[in-house]
């Protein structure tokens, strides 16, 4: 049987921990190690009866590239071999903000949903700046369908009475 190997989660975020398992290596292992570039540092393997299996626990580094990553396992003292399996680091989800200035002299109220008929969630003055974080078609103001999702008070407010410093991504 040729040695198999295992990462769990196989899909993980930059600075977590993963389980490394390998079955089917030879019993007469001094040591068995598991390596990868997206991990810290190269990782020991315990071994285990019955089955007979290799386990330890890798940190994935925070500096790990999104993309995928070879996990090669080998021992020492037990022959020459090697088991390999990937370990995918998914991109950082980096949704920027974006910021936006309030033109309404008399300030705007920030909403629970996207229309002028939902609850009151808070208020934002004239000039203010706010995080505007996604957009969506709601009820019309003034001809403007758009609504901006804010962070902070959170709620939503018509895109008729600010200005955004950017383009603003869709809600999803």
């Amino acid at each position: 049987m040729e040695p198999r190997v295992t990462v769990t989660p196989s899909t993980v975020k930059q600075k977590t921990v993963v389980t490394v398992k390998v079955v089917g290596a030879p019993k007469t292992c001094r040591s068995v190690q598991a390596k990868s570039d997206a991990f810290t540092r190269p990782v020991s393997l315990t071994k285990k009866t019955k089955p007979l299996m290799y386990t330890g626990r890798a940190a994935v580094s925070g500096k790990a590239a999104p993309g995928s990553h070879q996990v090669v396992v080998g021992g020492v003292g037990c022959g020459k071999w090697v088991a390999k399996t990937n370990l995918t680091v998914p991109a950082p989800n980096r949704s920027k903000v974006v910021k936006g200035t309030v033109t309404s002299k008399v300030g705007l109220f920030v909403r629970r949903q996207p229309t002028s008929a939902s609850p009151v969630a808070g208020t934002v003055r004239y000039r203010q700046t706010i995080d505007l974080v996604c957009k969506k078609a709601g009820q019309p103001v003034a001809g403007n369908r758009t609504w901006y999702r804010v962070a902070m008070p959170k709620g939503w407010v018509t895109a008729r009475y600010v200005k955004a410093a950017g383009v603003v991504p869709n809600c999803r």
